[in-house]
């Protein structure tokens, strides 16, 4: 009961330093759970997305180059193979509302997209058996007019296009413009799900007849018979499968469908869970730094307790419990505050993929988790203050009013710190993790880092003050070099201080340094991918014919015809890897853009020759690092006319689908995968024309035929842009966060300060100093802090810069150049400076408003 009392009114004497440390334990709880919730919220939408678009589906029967139909006669083969229930048949069309057509072409980390509708042609009775589909009104197709099409579509959707059962409603498709009869609406749930509820369904037959597919499928889905569900016995039906349809058809499992996306995160997630940790990191430094404090002020009033027969436990407990009091209050609004960071975290991340993500309830075994991490931590961070707390001698508390701040950390730390250091900096330059377990240390790593140049602040703040001395004269006149030495009077506190400080400017620095690193490649590419001066695209794919017409509008010059298909590529003999083809006319393509080469001395004329010659591809240089390929290597694909080995003809700069691209030809692309379509076109506009008026004029002429959505590549790119600043933008507010927290650790490090150095700030005051001598005497010495604390941050956080960037090219492909970030160094300087000053203007009115008589008198 004692020690709750004295623990309460400890924290209610000293609101200031009990407000700042509840702000980082909130802060740390925070991250970890919002973090860990939309990481947890985010793999759950996209598993229950496609468990609910594949509903019981345990295989899926496609061409075996994953592009173009299949023969609707191989059903009967399939649902002959022994394990196989049920076989559902599917075609897929594209499609949209007319009043959907956009002016704008969606852009996603994915590349650019136009919407739409996607259909499924199915067997309504069959697919029953292999999908959920949940009917709130109207029936799965009942008898309809012969002369209409029947379609059910997701409640969610109708309801937003004010479309009810019964409804006829036009759509655009390949081939024009179709009627439906609306003769049902599905829950959006299960197959409703499908391409996040934008989906119809209708008749197969009605599908072959409305894409002039008949008797071709694109896939059948198979359910296994029960006695076959287990791993073993369907790969043993997934064998028999493939051994009864034969070589021109693939049997795949219908997981793959998500692999993207969940890679797509994946790489996000983990810097989220890195810079999470750091938060947590810079929490456990000014958590320790209040309670050393706390302890340092109350020495006396402890060696008053232990004189009058307090045991050294008891003190101990007592500090503990203040800590363990701190850590629940902490920890619970840390908990709230996640709830809501991680609402708008998910928000982050579906801009991000480009897909609707479900933040979810609450988490409450994760909230929990996080709870019991800040008060574990609280107490950690407590205990070492708390076990100094306990010896204490009374005489030594009595007789003075704290100890010598000469320490273990601060006359040996140093050699810990270099080897830390030492050690560290070896493993990050030597191994760049290649894989996300490696990965994960090399974040341990970097703490140890940051822990090694910690240890090493104390015994260099006599360097520090003699190197910046004659500035802090110049600044604030001889006081304030009086102000930079009383750093060395308390170093465990400024390593405390600058420790955080440093963390959060490196944080910073990393966050600003990759941004511009990945910028300077993106406007690269973007400037050869968005080529040209506007962009054509569509809801459905369009006909190559329509470059004639184009290129007869009033302004426009050449217009280059772009396709984009997924198909299938063998890295070897045991692997698929789903890629891109970027299908161009390499003289058209020429005239409009370029091609960005990895190796600037690459003869691009040379390399489109070679891509020109047939059989020929550019890979991205993120496939080229992944998998060491290099020009004039071969590679193989497969196609409809069975596997084809390609020639690697150039390496270029590419980060369409995160960089799993190829470029060919259109030729090649029409002999071996039989698809004429085109994605969109690339308008160059004559010299002299106006951009905006040469689009204006094609939307007038072709959009409502052909459904057309143009628009300029300069506003293309800039939204581009804008969705990679969405990408960093919760980096940039975590970084943010770290280095408020390290200003809170100031504001706590110079408050001990002036009450330490009241009996001295008395007699100064006496001899003449004034308040504002008093003000600068504290600034200069808070700048000192800053300098630290900043510079150290600059130097690591570029180091940092630097291995993340070496790092994500052996994980991920991506080979970027190192971008010394000049927009970083002056921000972190100001930061680092700013935040120190403003930190420092609390304790320093504080202490120029001490009375003189009453600060000689303090004790």
């Amino acid at each position: 009961m004692l020690n709750r009392m004295i623990a309460l009114r400890s924290m209610a004497s000293r609101r200031l330093r009990t407000v700042l440390t509840i702000g980082a334990i909130v802060l740390g709880v925070a991250s970890m759970y919002a973090i860990t919730a939309t990481n947890q919220n985010a793999y759950r939408s996209i598993t229950q997305l496609f468990a609910g678009t594949s509903g019981q589906v345990n295989l899926e029967v496609r061409d075996a180059s994953d592009v173009g139909g299949i023969p609707e006669d191989v059903l009967e083969t399939i649902r002959g193979v022994e394990g196989v229930q049920t076989a559902a048949p599917v075609l897929t069309l594209a499609a949209v509302l007319p009043e959907d057509v956009q002016d704008e072409i969606d852009i996603s980390f994915f590349g650019p997209g136009s919407g739409g509708l996607v259909l499924y042609g199915v067997d309504p009775v069959i697919d029953r058996q292999v999908r959920d589909y949940t009917m709130t009104e109207g029936a799965f197709f009942p008898s309809v007019d012969a002369d209409l099409t029947g379609i059910v579509l997701v409640e969610t959707y109708a309801a937003d296009h004010e479309i009810e059962v019964g409804d006829d409603i036009e759509m655009i498709l390949g081939n024009g413009l179709e009627e439906f009869r609306v003769v049902g609406l599905l829950s959006r749930e299960g197959a409703g799900l499908t391409n996040n509820g934008r989906f119809g369904v209708l008749r197969l037959v009605d599908a072959q007849r409305l894409s002039d597919r008949e008797g071709e499928l694109d896939r059948v889905d198979v359910v296994a018979a029960d006695e076959y569900q287990n791993a073993d016995d369907l790969a043993l039906v997934k064998d028999e499968l493939a051994a009864a349809v034969g070589e021109d058809l693939a049997v795949q499992y219908p997981a793959r469908q998500g692999e993207r996306m969940a890679q797509m995160l994946s790489g996000y997630q983990i810097g989220l869970n890195f810079l999470a940790g750091i938060a947590l990191f810079v929490g456990i430094f000014l958590i320790y730094n209040a309670f050393s404090m706390t302890v340092a002020e109350r020495t006396r009033e402890m060696g008053l307790l232990r004189a009058v027969g307090m045991v050294r436990s008891q003190l101990m407990g007592q500090v503990l419990l203040e800590g363990l009091l701190l850590g629940i209050i902490g920890s619970i609004l840390g908990a709230a505050a996640g709830v809501g960071l991680s609402r708008v975290l998910v928000d982050v991340m579906a801009q991000v993929v480009g897909q609707p993500l479900d933040s979810g309830e609450i988490l409450m075994d994760v909230l929990l988790m996080s709870i019991a991490l800040g008060v574990s931590v609280t107490l950690a961070a407590a205990f070492i203050p708390a076990f100094g707390a306990g010896r204490i001698s009374p005489l030594e508390a009595l007789r003075i009013r704290g100890r010598s701040d000469q320490g273990f950390l601060v006359r040996f730390g140093w050699i810990l710190g270099i080897i830390l250091l030492g050690i560290s900096g070896y493993i990050l330059i030597q191994n760049p993790f290649p894989y996300d377990v490696q990965f994960r240390l090399g974040s341990l790593t970097v703490f140890a880092l940051f822990i090694g140049a910690a240890l090493l602040i104390p015994a260099t703040v006599a360097i520090w003050q003699f190197l910046t001395g004659w500035l802090f004269r110049l600044v604030f006149g001889p006081l304030g070099e009086m102000g930079t030495r009383n750093l060395q009077r308390a170093k465990t506190r400024t390593m405390m201080t600058c420790a955080a400080l440093l963390v959060g400017v490196a944080m910073i620095v990393v966050i600003q340094g990759m941004t511009a690193s990945f910028t300077q490649d993106l406007f690269q590419w973007m400037d050869a991918y968005i080529g040209g001066d506007a962009f054509v695209g569509a809801p459905v794919p369009l006909s190559g014919d329509l470059r004639d017409d184009l290129e007869a509008i009033d302004g426009v010059e050449t217009a280059a015809a772009i396709r984009y298909l997924e198909i299938t590529w063998l890295p070897d003999e045991d692997t698929e890897e789903k890629i891109t083809i970027m299908a161009v006319d390499p003289d058209v393509y020429t005239q409009v853009t370029r091609f960005v080469f990895n190796d600037p001395s690459e003869d691009a004329d040379e390399a489109v020759a070679r891509l020109k010659e047939g059989k020929a591809v550019f890979i991205s240089g993120v496939i080229a690092e992944k998998y060491g390929l290099s020009s004039g290597d071969t590679l193989i694909l497969k196609t409809r006319e069975g596997n084809q080995e390609m020639t690697v003809a150039g390496v270029v700069l590419d980060f369409f689908n995160q960089g799993l691209v190829m470029t060919g030809t259109r030729s090649d692309l029409e002999t071996y995968f039989d698809d004429t379509e085109v994605t969109t076109f690339l308008l160059q506009v004559e010299e002299g024309a106006s951009v905006q008026d040469t689009v204006d004029r094609v939307m007038d002429d072709l959009g409502d035929e052909y459904q057309l959505i143009v628009e300029s590549n300069e506003a293309i790119k800039e939204r581009a842009l804008s969705l990679m600043g969405q990408a960093f933008s919760m980096f940039d507010v975590l970084g943010i966060m770290a280095v408020l927290v390290a200003a809170l650790g100031i504001v706590n490090t110079l408050s001990m300060s002036v009450l330490e150095r009241t009996r001295e700030i008395g007699m100064l005051r006496s001899i003449g100093m004034t308040r504002l001598q008093m003000v600068g005497m504290i600034l200069a010495e808070s700048g000192l802090l800053g300098v630290i604390g900043g510079l150290l941050g600059l130097g690591f956080g570029a180091a940092l810069t630097w291995i993340f960037i070496q790092a994500m090219g052996a994980m991920s492909g991506y080979s970027l150049e190192f971008v010394l970030p000049t927009r970083a160094i002056w921000l972190a300087v100001a930061v680092a400076l700013g935040m120190s000053q403003l930190a420092a203007l609390i304790p320093a009115v504080r202490a120029a408003r001490i009375p003189v008589l009453k600060a000689i008198q303090h004790e």
